[in-house]
């Protein structure tokens, strides 16, 4: 099967943004929360896609009833809830510990679909659930021992986080399928994601108002931004290559950014980050297991 060099080389773009973002979030959140960060992002979200998606398809959107739901629920899973719980676990674990435990996202994928669409089981699927499964617990076993993080039951709530991420994101492509199978562009698509989750995170603020606890955005820093722009470029650059190449090509290269994450991490966050032998192996017996899954 000839694949289009281009969509390789967005494919690759984009998983240097996913890996930018983590390690971005993790110097950002020394000096600012986790509410500025996420807000920060839904900011360059918004101003990056909503023009380039009224430019390109106004006025004829290509939406239904149907896709506006479906999107923004997959909105509401991944790009708010599992956001804000992947951010809190590079907050707490780092991002050389929680990329990797987010990257078991096709787990719940794969369980979904042998156990409620009634897929078959292939060999190499399950031997790659089985690395999912053994990398997972070697990077939280990891965590534990590394001294890094927290102690006893924390540590367990620490790692909850990223696993949380991974669960909401292993359940977004199901409403994502469903957008998708009624005619509507990718990039307009995702767009009606990133309105309605950040419509759910005005939400939660006006919430958090409401009872006393009202939010007071802090100024933007460089390291925000650019959690904001990796961000960005991770969601474009993703659905360009989805355009070019097939999921079997693009999923399987974007399962590299835990690697990414923890040679960056060896690079800009060396003070921050105790990256150990045994944890890189841990991550390469992950990353073996995601190309697996995916290709299974």
């Amino acid at each position: 099967m000839a694949v289009d060099p281009l969509g390789i080389g967005l494919a690759v773009l984009a998983t240097v943004g996913l890996a930018g973002q983590s390690i971005a979030v993790r110097q950002a959140a020394k000096s600012r929360s986790i509410t500025d960060l996420v807000a920060v992002v839904f900011a360059v979200n918004v101003l990056v896609l909503v023009p380039a998606t009224v430019a390109l398809y106004y006025p004829t959107f290509g939406l239904t009833p149907t896709a506006v739901g479906a999107f923004a629920v997959a909105g509401v899973l991944g790009s708010l809830l599992a956001r804000a719980a992947l951010f809190v676990g590079i907050h707490r674990l780092g991002a050389s510990r929680a990329e990797p435990l987010k990257s078991t996202f096709p787990l719940v994928a794969v369980g979904s679909a042998v156990l409620v669409l009634g897929e078959p089981l292939t060999a190499t699927l399950a031997v790659g659930v089985g690395l999912l499964v053994a990398g997972a617990a070697a990077v939280s076993g990891d965590a534990r021992a590394s001294g890094v993080t927290a102690s006893g039951r924390q540590v367990w709530v620490d790692v909850a986080f990223p696993l949380l991420a991974a669960l909401l994101l292993g359940v977004d492509p199901v409403f994502t399928k469903v957008g998708f199978a009624e005619g509507t562009p990718p990039l307009v698509g995702v767009t009606v994601r990133v309105l309605a989750a950040a419509g759910g995170f005005g939400g939660y603020l006006l919430w958090r108002r409401l009872r006393g606890r009202g939010y007071r955005p802090s100024r933007p820093t460089r390291l925000t931004v650019a959690t904001g722009v990796a961000n960005t470029v991770y969601l474009v650059a993703y659905l360009a290559a989805l355009a070019r190449a097939p999921v079997s090509v693009v999923a399987p290269v974007l399962g590299a950014s835990p690697l990414l994450v923890l040679l960056g991490s060896v690079v800009a966050a060396r003070r921050d980050e105790q990256v150990t032998l045994r944890l890189g192996a841990a991550v390469a017996v992950l990353v073996a297991g995601v190309v697996l899954v995916l290709q299974g």
